[in-house]
Formats: C-alpha cells, sequence, structure tokens
C-alpha cells in the first residue's frame, strides 16, 4: 500500500488488520522522540483547535487536508492534519479564539464544527486535548490592553469564559485537556501581516500570554480539568524563545515535541506501554 493510500485509510478511519509502513514509521518517529520504543496499537487522542493544534500532526510544517464541511450553503472546513505520530489524532477548526469557541454562531462555527466532531468522529468517553488561545493573546486581548484595560481583568474575562466548553464536555462524558497557548514570535517583530497579525509590543504580548496561562490554570484546575502548557519551560520566561523552536516562526517545531510528550505523560494524559 502506498504512503497516499495509507494516509488517506487513516484519515478515512477504514479498518485495517494489519500494520502498515506508515503505521511503521508513525511508531519509529513517536519512538525517536521519546527516546525508548513503543509498541502498538495506541488509541489516537483526538486534538481540537486553531493552527496551534497542528502541532500534535507532528510535521515540521502546517499541512491542511480538508475532512469534514460544517454546513452546505456555506460551508465551513473542519481539516485535518497528516497525523504523524500514532498518539494523537488532529482536528483544526480554523482560526477560533478563546472567546469565541463555545459560542454558536461565530465567524468560524467553531462549536458547531466540534458538535459535529464529538458526535461523529471522537468516541464518547475520549480524552481531547484543546488547543486555544494563542490568537486572543496575539491580538484580542492585546487590543484590550492596549486600549487601556488591566491586563489582570482581560485575561480573566477570557479565561473565565473559555473554561465553561472544556466543562460543558466534561459533563457529557468526555475528558478534556487544555493546552496552554505558546509563546508565539513574529517572523518580523515590527511588522504586523495579513497572514500573522498582532498588536502591541513583544514584552506586553508576552505578560497577556502568561497571565492568561496562569489564569486559566486555576481556572481548569477548579474544575478538574488538565492542563498543560509548555510556555516558559523550553526557554526562560521573561525572554524571548529561539526562532529555531518555531518552524515557520509562529508555530511550535517537532524540535519541542520530545519536551511536549513527557509533559503530557507526566500529566497523566499520555500512556505508553
Amino acid at each position: 500500500m502506498s504512503l497516499a493510500n495509507d494516509l488517506d485509510a487513516l484519515i478515512t478511519r477504514k479498518p485495517r488488520t494489519t500494520a502498515t509502513p506508515f503505521d511503521e514509521r508513525r511508531y519509529k518517529l513517536l519512538s525517536a522522540h521519546l527516546g525508548r520504543e513503543v509498541r502498538a496499537p495506541l488509541d489516537p487522542i483526538p486534538c481540537l483547535g486553531d493552527s496551534n493544534t497542528m502541532f500534535f500532526a507532528g510535521a515540521e510544517r502546517l499541512r491542511f487536508v480538508r475532512y469534514r464541511r460544517s454546513a452546505f450553503w456555506k460551508p465551513h472546513w473542519i481539516n485535518r492534519g497528516l497525523d504523524l505520530l500514532p498518539c494523537f489524532r488532529v482536528f483544526h477548526v480554523g482560526p477560533a479564539t478563546a472567546w469565541k469557541a463555545g459560542d454558536l454562531g461565530s465567524s468560524t462555527r467553531s462549536r458547531e464544527k466540534i458538535e459535529i466532531l464529538l458526535k461523529r468522529d471522537i468516541k464518547p468517553g475520549s480524552k481531547i486535548i484543546m488547543s486555544f488561545g494563542e490568537i486572543d493573546c496575539r491580538i484580542h486581548m492585546a487590543k484590550a490592553v492596549k486600549g487601556g484595560t488591566n491586563i489582570d481583568e482581560v485575561v480573566e474575562k477570557t479565561a473565565a469564559k473559555f473554561v465553561k466548553l472544556p466543562q460543558e464536555i466534561a459533563a457529557r462524558g468526555f475528558r478534556p485537556i487544555v493546552w496552554g497557548p505558546p509563546q508565539i514570535i513574529p517572523k518580523d517583530e515590527k511588522l504586523s501581516s495579513p497572514t500573522f497579525p498582532f498588536i502591541g509590543t513583544w514584552e506586553m504580548r508576552r505578560d497577556i500570554t502568561y497571565a492568561y496561562i496562569g489564569r486559566l490554570r486555576e481556572h481548569c484546575k477548579k474544575a478538574g480539568i488538565p492542563f498543560v502548557a509548555l510556555a516558559g519551560i523550553y526557554h526562560p520566561p521573561m525572554e524571548k524563545a529561539d526562532r529555531a523552536l518555531f518552524h515557520d516562526g509562529t508555530h511550535l517545531s517537532q524540535r519541542l515535541m520530545p519536551l511536549a510528550l513527557a509533559e503530557l505523560e507526566n500529566a497523566g494524559v499520555l500512556e505508553f506501554k
């Protein structure tokens, strides 16, 4: 079976009775990241969110594969990743914000897409890694702070609103895990662009990001929802991270996957044989 057919079978969830060369390569890649051999089979954890979720797809680039449409007349697509690691199954629901992710009728239709995934693609009782908030830190909360709103106030409102979404999902029997936003470094600190807009200075956005991570961690703890974040672990918190840790200047590189796997394993989210 070719790599293309293997990937098609993976994405469409066609049943297979034997391991393929693609499966073998996926397990070898995971083992290399962990520094120890991992044997099949693993039940992949669904990961859903904005483009930062694509980190879990295992590729050193963003590669979106159209998967499902959330509407007929005005389609909003759910994308898939290449899923190069057998422990994750990635769903990109668009450039959704933490503020709007749980709201019906948002411009990205993120909540509608999440509902489709919960009904059609994610097994009842499954763990679900949720990644939202980086866009809020970079643009929306930054805009509010630049306009005069106190950082603590704006991050508290955003964290308190977002945590309702994983709480609602948990109430339906799923087991959500919140993934904190990374400390993003823009390609050009002096120039915001249509593909990667940002507001304010790096220092302001850094302070917003860490304040948001702190408040979101507390809200998740109170709600009994696991929370994992890498920002501040892979580099000194008050310094800019090495650009080599971002494959395109904005999204986390696979160089950080060993650390991510270790943190998820320590949190009890991942369990390997």
